[in-house]
């Protein structure tokens, strides 16, 4: 099987050849490693450029976006021009572990049912020497792989597209019903888990760094704010209930009945947003399983008081 690196950047030059040197020196080689710049102001494009030709890196390769496009579009991009077979995507400022490539594709080789399979990942520190708080539920270091409990881990993504491995026919779905909103690790991730292909690795391949100039990671505060993300919630389930019908014939049913109460989870959501009727919060006490944490709950109630 061919493996694919993408790794997307944006004024990475801090921490970018720290990854460079991790990538180049996993102990199997990715057939190609595309790499896009999405149009640094610093040096990162000019450090990467020198590294492959000191490094004489024939399979590498680096592109600059004429605009930019920010992180999504430009991973997005990057995976439907990836030809592995496994394809890995890659964030500047992390430090992979030098069995990453080994381990996860010998796993996804042996086992051809696996559409996504993610890693585990170690707590990394920011330049004050100050820990990320990182959200470690149910990770080990046990080396197991397993099916996830759809109920708790279809909605939310629980590792980052940092540590994933993807199988390319994943892909196909993904291009047909992406959404320029969509990040391309959660509609992955979704997607996996509604064809049953979503396997998670207890154990760590990557050293993740987080820091105030992450792309991602952004608490939603405020009722426009709230209600924006509940209309993409709304929008991105019923992009998955059409790929539902189209493509997943053999689904199965009780996770599908799992897939509904999502749906009425977020109709109800909706409503209570946008209708602005506080009757709904109540109707959402029967779903309240579905929130992150009862904490969640109430913060729609408050939220709502506070925006109405």
């Amino acid at each position: 099987m061919t493996i694919s690196i993408v790794l997307s950047t944006y004024n990475g030059e801090k921490h970018i050849v720290e990854q460079l040197d991790s990538l180049k020196d996993q102990t199997i080689s990715a057939d190609e490693v595309l790499i896009c710049d999405d149009c640094s102001t610093d040096d990162t494009v000019k450090i990467i450029k020198n590294y492959i030709e000191n490094h004489k890196l024939s399979n590498w390769s680096v592109t600059i976006n004429n605009r930019n496009k920010g992180w999504k579009k430009n991973f997005y991009d990057l995976l439907i021009k990836a030809k592995g077979d496994i394809i890995f995507p890659c964030d500047q400022d992390d430090i992979w572990h030098l069995d990453k490539l080994e381990k996860m594709s010998k796993i996804m080789q042996n086992d051809p049912s696996i559409l996504l399979l993610s890693s585990n990942y170690s707590p990394f520190y920011d330049g004050k020497g100050n820990t990320i708080n990182l959200d470690h539920t149910d990770l080990d270091d046990s080396g197991r792989v397993y099916v996830p409990d759809f109920k708790r881990f279809f909605f939310y993504i629980r590792r980052p597209g940092c540590v994933y491995a993807i199988n390319k026919s994943l892909i196909t779905y993904f291009k047909e019903f992406h959404d320029d909103r969509d990040p391309h690790d959660a509609l992955l991730w979704r997607l996996a888990a509604m064809l049953g292909g979503l396997r998670l690795y207890a154990y760590s391949t990557i050293d993740f760094r987080r820091h105030s100039n992450n792309a991602t990671g952004e608490k939603v505060r405020g009722y426009l704010k709230r209600k924006e993300q509940i209309d993409y919630y709304y929008n991105m389930l019923q992009r998955l209930e059409r790929f539902n019908s189209n493509y997943n014939k053999d689904k199965n049913e009780n996770e599908y009945k799992i897939f509904k109460e999502y749906q009425k989870w977020i109709m109800y959501r909706k409503r209570l947003y946008t209708d602005r009727k506080l009757i709904y919060w109540f109707y959402l006490f029967k779903y309240r399983s579905l929130y992150w944490s009862i904490k969640s709950y109430f913060a729609d109630l408050i939220i709502f008081i506070k925006g109405k």
